[in-house]
């Protein structure tokens, strides 16, 4: 399977989103149901999408590697390359103090 960057699932999490709430399944049960089951993953906590949620709101108001670590239930180096993908969409991450914060 592919793997799919931070950019691109956050594309198809905000598409999904746009289409359930336009209708956009039509009367097709099976096809909402699935949409809907699909974004609710895409958003939990154990989801690459949910994790770079949760420390995209933690690097708002700045963070330690440590803190990252105990919120997402993550290793350091998951939390470095989380890190990575932020800066490869183009995000900016400064460190001031010892906390991770988006510039």
């Amino acid at each position: 399977m592919r793997q799919t960057s931070f950019l691109q699932s956050q594309t198809i999490l905000r598409a999904l989103e746009f289409t359930s709430a336009k209708g956009g399944f039509g009367s097709n049960t099976k096809q909402k149901k699935a949409a809907t089951a699909l974004i609710r993953n895409m958003k939990s906590n154990t989801s690459l999408s949910g994790r770079h949620r949760q420390l995209r709101d933690l690097l708002k108001t700045g963070a330690t590697i440590a803190e990252m670590i105990r919120a997402t239930r993550s290793s350091r180096r998951t939390i470095f390359r989380y890190l990575n993908h932020f800066e490869d969409a183009g995000l900016e991450i400064v460190i001031q103090k010892g906390k991770y914060r988006l510039a």
